[in-house]
């Protein structure tokens, strides 16, 4: 039987140690950039949803047309699509669910609910504001969730036997009301939980938060290598690398207990 998640519920999880990657992963991401030839390309996204190993499962680089890559594979026993699916629904309704996540990096955060009908997966359409420290500073963020039909993939594959869930989405600053980032999270089954694939294009699809029009020109002038290299710090790449690693190197150690006892109340 589920419980509903009170703030003193929740507060002994922000002084628990976070679980840390795991040592593959982090010695991967210290090593250094990979080559920029064996970063996936945003045309293959599919390849997302193969179970097969791909070159370059950890790592992160910048590429040719300075857009800052990232990849990183995370291990996830014991966690569901199901559960995946509720976390990113149930952690936005407060900020101390956002904070446990990550706790010192993730700060605050608030969803915005798309109007129309429902779609397949809840969060579509839904736009997040976390307020939170990828390893540069506190930034207020914009993440607007999409299907993955609309981001590159040719399915959405809610039916896709060999897939968890997939959370993806387009990330930006809000106060500079600039987007600026692919974000995929691909969630594999397997046969102890799931395996994630992460990848990050990170000033990969620049334009302003403006009307369509407005917001379309602004893309053509600022998806450019010279732009790219002004607004995105050369430790992103990195910094977001770490960053990824860590929350859910973590969320996979707390989901399973949170969905167990808070489930019932997204």
């Amino acid at each position: 039987m589920t419980e509903s998640a009170t703030t003193a519920d929740l507060l002994p999880y922000l002084s628990r140690p976070m679980t840390p990657p795991s040592d593959d992963v982090q010695v991967a991401i210290e090593r250094g950039p990979i080559a920029a030839a064996d970063a996936l390309s945003r045309a293959e996204l599919d390849r997302l949803l193969d179970p097969v190993p791909l070159g370059v499962e950890t790592g992160w680089c910048t590429l040719e047309d300075g857009t800052g890559y990232v990849a990183v594979r995370t291990h996830m026993a014991g966690v569901t699509g199901d559960m995946i699916d509720w976390w990113f629904t149930w952690n936005p309704q407060d900020a101390i669910r956002y904070q446990i996540w990550f706790p010192g990096a993730h700060d605050w955060t608030h969803g915005e609910q798309p109007s129309g009908p429902p779609q397949r997966k809840r969060h579509w359409g839904v736009v997040n504001y976390p307020v939170e420290d990828i390893g540069l500073g506190m930034s207020n963020l914009r993440i607007a969730f999409l299907p993955p039909s609309q981001l590159g993939f040719s399915t959405d594959a809610v039916d896709d036997p060999r897939v968890g869930t997939i959370v993806a989405g387009l990330v930006g600053d809000a106060t500079a009301r600039v987007q600026h980032t692919l974000m995929i999270h691909v969630f594999l089954n397997a046969p102890d939980g799931l395996t994630l694939r992460s990848r990050f294009w990170v000033g990969g699809v620049i334009r302003l938060y403006a009307q369509e029009r407005v917001a379309a020109l602004s893309g053509r002038a600022m998806n450019r290598p010279l732009f790219r290299r002004r607004i995105i710090s050369s430790r992103a790449p990195r910094a977001m690398a770490r960053h990824c690693a860590r929350e859910y190197a973590n969320l996979a150690t707390l989901l399973p207990e949170l969905h167990d006892r808070f489930s019932e109340e997204a």
